[in-house]
């Protein structure tokens, strides 16, 4: 498995789009972006085998995945070079896994992202109660190579998964159901 990186936000988010317009889909699935980068954003809803359906393709190299009808609130927008990663782990939810860790029996996927890739995860239990979680890939990155600290940190940058392919720093906690260790090969 080459560089990985995964986010917590991967369990929350549905396998299949919730009973909205179009238009409001588009309007939630962009408020994990920075607002300069919302207007060309592409926007995928998730079909119940985890397929990706363009709602909206966009003009920049950022996708954004729209909320679906699983509890709570989450939508998540990544570098493109993040698709195949998603477009794995969606399948594997939709074929049944039900943590974060089972995702990974039987291997990861191999697909590479392109180091210093964003994600942004907008989740929680409402909208109004969601927060956002930011990550940036930095595959076999350590504490070492990069000065950061590999111990979660509420306020500030700090390095997950260090070492691994899907190492990659994060700024704040570790959203729930998120293992601390990576769960991958």
């Amino acid at each position: 498995m080459r560089r990985l990186i995964i986010v917590a936000t991967l369990l929350a988010l549905p396998c299949a789009a919730a009973a909205q317009s179009v238009e409001e889909q588009i309007a939630e699935a962009v408020l994990a972006a920075p607002e300069p980068l919302r207007a060309d954003a592409t926007v995928i809803v998730r079909g119940d085998d985890g397929a990706p359906n363009v709602i909206r393709q966009g003009a920049n190299e950022i996708v954004c995945e729209a909320d679906g009808p699983a509890p709570g609130f989450a939508v998540e927008c990544y570098h493109h070079s993040f698709q195949d990663v998603m477009d794995w782990m969606r399948r594997r939810m939709a074929e049944g896994a039900r943590s974060f860790t089972e995702l990974f029996i039987g291997g990861g996927p191999d697909a590479e992202v392109s180091v210093g890739a964003m994600q942004y995860a907008l989740v929680g239990p409402t909208r109004e109660e969601a927060e956002l979680h930011i990550s940036i890939n930095l595959p076999h990155a350590t504490g070492a190579s990069t000065g950061l600290p590999t111990a979660e940190r509420l306020e500030g940058p700090w390095l997950m998964w260090a070492g691994t392919s899907a190492a990659h720093v994060m700024f704040g906690e570790i959203p729930p159901g998120i293992p601390a260790e990576y769960p991958g090969k």
